[in-house]
């Protein structure tokens, strides 16, 4: 993919990162708060819609002045964070954390798929625990369709701008901050923008965008933090109940 002109470029670079760390947030905490006042289906759907809007828009401009290779593709040197890479042990451990992190978000569907080949019937405990995000989630067949393309948008871009795009920003150019802090102030920019799920959820999404830098470091490519992004996202269909036809 071409990049822009190279007198562009940083100034680009500069608005997107205002961007993710005022705008975004902020106009999500506010557009939340007007769909919870008026929690409908048509107000649910013009939210996905924009979400999905911004987020396409804000990863095509980071892969046309960044390039697709500087965004989804990381080998850094030991010595650029060395306790990770500088440290089989810590390495390992590292990956035990990622891996049972990632069961764990998963077990919901394992759960599904057994009561499924069982023939068990759901009684959709986990669902009850989400009331309060009622008025966020999708309720209706077509607000589920909708949620489908949300959460695959969500794991290509999102990983692409918070993981990618920050990264870069921050630890190569025009930033110079060290790999580590660079993780850090990404991760904790990624929860910022999920402040509509009020400061626990905020803290569960900059320990979630954490461990997928971690992921992406670890395996040299966003690929497998994108696949598991949607996934995450995408459970959230086995865990509601589905409406009555």
């Amino acid at each position: 993919m071409p990049t822009l002109s190279i007198s562009l470029t940083p100034l680009i670079q500069h608005l997107l990162f205002f961007f993710l760390l005022v705008v975004a947030p902020v106009w999500d905490f506010y557009d939340t708060r007007r769909l919870k006042r008026n929690p409908s289906s048509r107000g649910k759907i013009r939210y996905y819609k924009t979400v999905v809007a911004w987020l396409w828009i804000g990863s095509i401009l980071a892969l046309l002045v960044v390039g697709w290779r500087s965004l989804w593709i990381i080998y850094p040197a030991p010595e650029e964070i060395p306790w990770l890479l500088g440290h089989a042990w810590v390495f390992y451990l590292v990956e035990v954390v990622i891996a049972l992190f990632v069961a764990l978000m998963l077990l919901p569907l394992v759960t599904v798929a057994l009561k499924k080949l069982r023939k068990q019937p759901r009684k959709y405990s986990s669902a009850a625990a989400l009331k309060n995000h009622d008025y966020f989630l999708p309720m209706t067949w077509t607000e589920r369709h909708w949620w489908v393309f949300v959460c695959i948008t969500a794991g290509i871009c999102e990983e692409t701008l918070y993981r990618g795009f920050l990264l870069h920003y921050l630890h190569v150019f025009p930033g110079t901050l060290s790999l580590t802090l660079a993780l850090l102030l990404s991760s904790i920019i990624f929860g910022l923008c999920h402040l509509y799920q009020g400061i626990s959820g905020a803290i569960a999404s900059t320990v979630m965008g954490f461990l997928f830098g971690l992921l992406f470091i670890l395996t040299g490519s966003l690929f497998l933090p994108m696949i598991l992004h949607a996934v995450m996202d995408l459970r959230m269909l086995a865990i509601l109940q589905p409406p009555v036809e």
